[in-house]
């Protein structure tokens, strides 16, 4: 049975979706990208739903839903109850292009070409326009609904609801005209659109945020963004944003989210915000724009890790172009080689040759990696510092789906633990276990390099035998644990008395050496002697209130004016040390038979 509308019957079909329409005559706003009703049919065509209006928006779309069907040419056929209460005129005045008269010239063309577009295209009309009531007085109102057609899909008019439009400050007009440009705007773009208020919650989204969060558009209606669907990450961002549940007035103009579906998947989004504010200038809330940047986030993610892994490796990692200049090292490469980043970017491996190897070795090693796109093996290579090292280096070519290489990608590392262990071995045999000075060992060692330069150099050694006096007194007293503290002491002081290249050794219980290369000037010895004497004779705290106390008593020997060999050096410093002890020690003595440096 048809439903009676002035002298026109409408489709029984639709007439139920009229009445659920015309009972939904409450105080309503819209929320843009959402179905009205799932239950009837036509609604589930329309792009835009309701739900109760806050009060609180820029723009409140108050009073009841006014309900108007028309045929293609915009003629009238029905109209609500509401419509008439609302207009203050007759529905017969209403009916056919009666109440086309009533829309304000200046929105009366938009408002038929945009019902003319909506039966072209059968897309949802949107539009808002000025209506003259019976009382003089034009209202803004917002149109929404759709094209009908026929079963055989035939244009046969227009159904729309229309809900006034109530500016909360005069002079917004203006405010609501652009309100609507945006949204058109927004609705076309294929970015994620949304407007929150200044509590958070959404107003207004276009389907892009519906496709982002996999959800309905009736599903994020009344949420609030950035509480609702914040990620664990961002579990602090609504409290940052709206502090005490309010929009903050330094709301960020650009910032990065992460929202989490319902489904528990992350999606990042790069937000550009706009203040929504009103004719007074106060802010209603925000309007934002987001790009969904979740792809380029995992591919930063994953280019985060390989660097971190490439950084992170102990394993010296170094990349070149396919002409062989280098273009990236890890930390590793530093470690390895000496270089830095700085020193070894934008030159050729070459500069880590040791000279070990022949260019047939060079030639062999580069045919293999040509040939097979990968080569193994040791090569020795020279430290920034000058040392010479073994690695295992691995080499190969990326070709990244062309034949010829374009980038080279070697691995190095220490080539067998044995390395490490024959150093920690060295160690042992060389280095004191206490004070980590040179042992006896190590002394002669450089002892024998320092007489050999000093013959091809025309300079001298000189060798300082060092005792502690009343050490064993230290021991006797304070306990052994006292005296192995204060002999770690007496090496700190020491080192810090001489040059680097100066060699301080431990050779016995609390006995040292200070071996002194290339010297030139008696003068010298007189002042690391006196300098150590000093340094040496200072109390050594025990504790906070007890104090150990001894001083060095030091025999000074020069080769070669004092002997032929080391070892009679070692014996003439020995020996003058005793001479000093017998001084009444805390004192030095250099070798009775030292000639002049003069002569």
């Amino acid at each position: 049975m048809g439903l009676a509308a002035g002298n026109e019957v409408v489709d029984a079909a639709q007439s139920l979706q009229f009445r659920r329409i015309i009972a939904k005559e409450t105080t309503l706003s819209c929320l843009w990208g959402a179905g009205m009703d799932k239950d009837t049919e036509l609604l589930q065509h329309n792009s835009w739903t309701c739900r109760p209006a806050t009060g609180d928006q820029q723009l409140s779309l108050r009073g009841p839903c006014l309900v108007w069907i028309s045929d293609v040419e915009g003629n009238c056929s029905f109209v609500s109850p509401s419509w008439t209460a609302f207009t203050g005129r007759a529905r017969a005045q209403e009916m056919g292009a009666g109440w086309q008269s009533r829309i304000h010239p200046d929105d009366r063309s938009r408002f038929l070409a945009t019902l003319h577009e909506a039966r072209a295209t059968q897309c949802p009309v949107h539009q808002a326009f000025r209506y003259l009531r019976a009382d003089g007085v034009y209202r803004h109102l917002m149109a929404e609904g759709m094209a009908l057609t026929s079963p055989v899909d035939a244009p046969t008019g227009y159904l729309l609801q229309c809900f006034e439009v109530t500016p909360t400050a005069s002079g917004n007009t203006e405010i609501e005209h652009s309100f609507e440009s945006l949204m058109r705007l927004l609705q076309e773009t294929r970015l994620v659109a949304v407007m929150l208020d200044i509590y958070g919650t959404i107003q207004f989204s276009n389907t892009g945020l519906c496709r982002l969060l996999g959800l309905a558009p009736i599903d994020i209606v009344n949420s609030k963004l950035f509480l609702d669907y914040a990620a664990d990450a961002d579990h602090s961002l609504y409290s940052n944003l709206y502090p005490d549940g309010v929009q903050d007035i330094r709301f960020p103009t650009e910032f990065q989210s992460e929202l989490r579906t319902p489904s528990g998947q992350i999606c990042h989004v790069f937000w550009h915000a706009i203040m929504w504010r009103d004719a007074a200038g106060q802010v209603k809330g925000t309007v934002l724009i987001g790009d969904d940047v979740t792809a380029l986030h995992m591919e930063e993610s994953r280019t985060a890790l390989f660097a971190k892994a490439f950084d992170a490796t102990e394993h010296s990692i170094i990349v070149t172009n396919a002409q062989g200049t280098i273009l990236s090292v890890n930390r590793a490469f530093t470690a390895l080689t000496g270089y830095s980043s700085d020193e070894a970017v934008g030159r050729n491996p070459r500069l880590l040759q040791s000279g070990r190897h022949d260019e047939a070795f060079y030639k062999k090693m580069w045919e293999t990696v040509l040939r097979q796109g990968h080569w193994a093996g040791d090569v020795w290579d020279r430290h920034k510092d000058g040392n010479i090292y073994c690695n295992y280096l691995s080499i190969s070519a990326i070709k990244e789906g062309t034949v010829v290489p374009t980038h080279y990608v070697g691995i190095s590392f220490n080539n067998s633990e044995r390395k490490t262990f024959e150093e920690r071995l060295d160690r042992l045999a060389h280095y004191d276990g206490l004070t980590g000075l040179p042992n006896r060992g190590l002394l002669v060692e450089r002892l024998e390099q320092a007489v050999e330069r000093a013959h091809r150099a025309s300079t001298k050694v000189a060798m300082l035998f060092i005792d502690m006096d009343h050490f064993k007194e230290v021991n006797d007293v304070f306990g052994h644990a006292a005296g192995d503290a204060l002999l770690v002491e007496v090496a700190r002081r020491m080192k810090a008395c001489v040059r680097a290249v100066d060699t301080i050794a431990r050779v016995g219980g609390d006995e040292f050496v200070a071996l002194i290369p290339d010297v030139t000037d008696a003068a010298d010895l007189v002042i690391v002697a006196s300098k150590l004497v000093e340094t040496l004779a200072q109390p050594y705290p025990i504790s906070l209130e007890r104090f150990a106390h001894s001083a060095p008593s030091i025999g000074v020997s020069i080769y070669p004016d004092d002997c032929a060999n080391i070892d009679d050096l070692m014996r003439n410093a020995d020996a003058a040390m005793y001479v000093a002890k017998q001084s009444g020690r805390g004192t030095f003595k250099f070798y009775q038979t030292r000639p002049s440096f003069d002569s």
